[in-house]
């Protein structure tokens, strides 16, 4: 049997450049030359393959608490000390023979829907893409067949990122294409693989907090539900899963799909994904649908970030929209939102407990749209181990930085369509990604700002309002690169008479609300806390020196 604790399926980088092949054990294996992550040819499985990772240290060897973690962080145990510890749990991960498979239905299926196994990808064209000969950039028939570490990679990561598959074909312990958030620490140990898992594995008294009474004691079945026969979701006699229903160690071990892999001799077929020769391989897999429901807002997984729709709604997973992973999405990843509905994932919540410094924050994940993976997104940003003063003072900057930002990107948007169109409000057209550029221009600027904010908030804590320079600065970054925006995307060459006024007073109106003036000025002030310009004599408002 193919034994995913015992066998060396991952593959990773080493500090030297190698590529190795190592058993989850092996993590912490020759201190000469370390492992600094995977080397998957898919960053999916990559992302995957840490969870999977947090989750098995989690499972097989969370510390009691605080202290006993930052023991193995400073000094990480071998990986005799790891085999040891997964050993406890290796009948759980055959992910081939005839007992339980991972991740796999006791039951074999037989009779089911026989699919092609590069259906198993979560970016491979769907049947109605077939159907219409709609598949341009992701072909069809490019993953014909997968060796088992693959195939291993590839059911943990649709089971745990599964969007909507059809009817019954149920979506993860997270719905669609969650976003995952990872802490890195700023630490020696950053640059390995340990300093990318340990800080995100959970204490014994954390994974506690989220049990039930029925819940607390551990059970084989109730952490991995491929052990026993699947908690079906037919309308007809079938049930929901929630929280209370599991072990809350299911969160990373969830099991949405009805799957059984079919395994076959290879006959030289190397792996359509890593090109490695294995001895068997899997073309094809059986399914059925009305998996695990699992009821997400019910859940609380420790590596997502979660936001309400109101105050007294449930908690849900945030998912990756269009526009990648920038400073605007800062509140709710890294620290609450300003008003209190997103908050960012137990695994950053907590960081500031274990003591050992600053960190950055890795998020990932699918956007999707229902079945269809739009991309995948990716992107880092520092999360400071600060006193609670501090942080909040600091996070408040986040806050305010960051919806001014915003209100300064709608600005900018409107000002370029009120240039280009007599009526900018039905202007043709998606102008969406002047936004985005908005924010690709002006990341730079807030991270110099939000280190300014730092440093101005420690060295006059008993202030008030100690960030506000802070943000007049920022303020005049913004309104550069607005204008430089507006310059680029509504440009003067060859207009004529009319287009040129037209233009002209975009701009003007533009150049006001970035000064504090009218309503557009007053909605930008009020986002960044700073006070509105000071009327004279005449009643007409002074400069300001943000401009």
């Amino acid at each position: 049997m193919f034994n995913l604790v015992k066998e060396p399926w991952l593959p990773v980088q080493r500090r030297s450049g190698a590529i190795d092949w190592i058993a989850p054990s092996q993590i912490n294996e020759r201190e000469d030359d370390p492992i600094v992550g995977f080397a998957w040819p898919r960053p999916d499985f990559n992302g995957a393959a840490h969870e999977f990772l947090i989750g098995l240290l989690s499972t097989a060897a969370a510390p009691p608490d605080e202290a006993d973690w930052e023991e193995w962080w400073h000094k990480p145990p071998t990986p005799a000390m790891l085999e040891a510890r997964f050993a406890r749990h290796a009948h759980a991960f055959n992910l081939d023979g005839t007992g339980a498979r991972f991740l796999q239905d006791v039951d074999p299926l037989d009779g089911a829907d026989t699919k092609s196994v590069g259906a198993l990808l979560i970016d491979a064209p769907g049947a109605q893409t077939l159907r219409n000969n709609a598949d341009l950039f992701v072909k069809r028939g490019g993953t014909t067949a997968l060796c088992r570490a693959a195939v291993a990679m590839a059911l943990y990561t649709l089971s745990a990122y599964a969007p909507s598959g059809g009817a019954g074909h149920r979506t993860s312990l997270r719905g669609g294409g969650p976003m995952t958030t990872l802490i890195v620490a700023d630490h020696e140990r950053a640059a390995t693989l340990w300093g990318r898992l340990w800080p995100n594995v959970e204490t014994q008294e954390e994974i506690a907090d989220r049990a039930t009474e029925a819940t607390r004691a551990y059970d084989d079945a109730l952490v991995f539900p491929w052990l026993a026969p699947t908690r079906t979701s037919q309308k007809a006699g079938g049930k929901s899963t929630s929280q209370p229903d599991v072990h809350p160690l299911q969160v990373y071990w969830g099991m949405p799909r009805r799957i059984r892999l079919q395994f076959e001799a290879a006959e030289d077929r190397p792996c359509s994904l890593t090109n490695s020769k294995d001895a068997v391989v899997v073309a094809q897999y059986r399914t059925r649908n009305y998996g695990v429901n699992y009821v997400s807002e019910t859940f609380s997984h420790p590596l997502s970030p979660y936001y309400k729709q109101k105050e007294s709604a449930p908690s849900l997973p945030v998912h990756p929209k269009p526009g990648g992973i920038s400073y605007r999405l800062w509140p709710g990843l890294v620290c609450r939102t300003a008003d209190g509905l997103g908050n960012p994932a137990q695994v950053v919540r907590h960081w500031p407990g274990k003591r050992v410094g600053d960190a950055r924050i890795v998020a990932f994940g699918y956007d999707m749209d229902n079945m269809k993976a739009r991309a995948w997104i990716e992107g880092e940003m520092p999360v400071w181990h600060l006193d609670a003063t501090v942080s909040d003072f600091l996070g408040k900057f986040v806050q305010e930085a960051t919806a001014g930002a915003e209100t300064a990107s709608r600005l900018v948007t409107n000002a370029v369509k009120s240039a280009l169109h007599d009526s900018p409000k039905g202007a043709p057209g998606d102008y969406r990604f002047i936004a985005e550029f908005f924010f690709r221009e002006t990341e730079p600027q807030f991270l110099v700002a939000l280190k300014e904010a730092r440093r101005l908030i420690e060295g006059n804590i008993e202030a008030a309002d100690p960030a506000r320079a802070a943000r007049e600065n920022w303020l005049k970054e913004m309104a550069k690169a607005a204008r430089k925006l507006f310059a680029q995307f509504a440009p003067m060459d060859n207009l004529e008479d009319r287009d040129m006024k037209r233009l002209v007073k975009a701009s003007f109106f533009l150049d006001l609300a970035l000064r504090g003036h009218g309503k557009d000025g007053r909605r930008v002030f009020k986002a960044l806390g700073i006070p509105l310009p000071q009327k004279g004599r005449s009643g007409k408002a002074h400069e300001v020196e943000a401009a």
